[in-house]
């Protein structure tokens, strides 16, 4: 009787060893597969979240913007009602009244420019320096034209008109007088007038 011959238990092993490294191999493959799956779905997800924030980003500045302007009509509603007002009722030919109308709407504009955040820039006359962040210079003087002759140069001798800072920030710069370093110097004598002078002088 025949008999099958006996299996070498190294080549077995390494049979054995091969059908490992397939499964591994396999195993791997799927696991290639799942990762690339899961980058592309998380790809997508991340430029969804980018398109979807983008979007409420933009609605959020529209609505902002909406607000700001709808809060600053309002306030200036008024005003400009009043201001109709006087000019339709208001008897100008007295100029008292004028004056009382004309500064109740200066403290109803400063009122809606406070309630907007917008508040006056301080300047101390006389005593700042002249700061290009916060003023604009519209005008020098000289020192001996000065109500403060013996400031020193680039001082602060007039506000001609207020500037405002809205959270901190300048709004619009002040504008101002400043003074300079020199004395103002007398008329010139006309060129045209020297030669004349000058005749006179060898004549005599």
């Amino acid at each position: 009787m025949d008999t099958a011959p006996d299996t070498d238990p190294t080549i077995a092993r390494l049979d054995r060893i091969g059908l490992l490294l397939e499964e591994v191999v396999e195993d791997n493959t799927a696991v290639t597969t799942s990762m690339n799956q899961l980058g592309q779905s998380q790809r997508a997800l991340g430029t969804d979240l980018v398109r979807q924030l983008a979007e409420l980003r933009r609605d959020i500045a529209t609505g902002l913007t909406y607000r700001t302007l709808k809060d600053l009509c309002v306030e200036l509603i008024g005003p400009l009602g009043a201001i109709e007002a006087m000019l339709e009722h208001a008897d100008f030919t007295e100029p008292e009244a004028i004056a009382g109308h004309v500064r109740s709407l200066a403290v109803t504009l400063r009122g809606v420019l406070s309630r907007m955040g917008a508040e006056r820039i301080g300047v101390e006359v006389g005593m700042e320096l002249f700061n290009p962040h916060r003023h604009r210079c519209v005008g020098q003087v000289a020192p001996d034209l000065s109500p403060f002759p013996d400031a020193p140069a680039r001082t602060v001798t007039r506000l001609l008109e207020d500037g405002y800072l809205l959270d901190g920030r300048v709004l619009i710069p002040a504008a101002v007088e400043i003074q300079t370093g020199q004395q103002a110097e007398p008329d010139a004598t006309p060129a045209a007038e020297a030669p004349a002078d000058d005749a006179v002088t060898d004549n005599a």
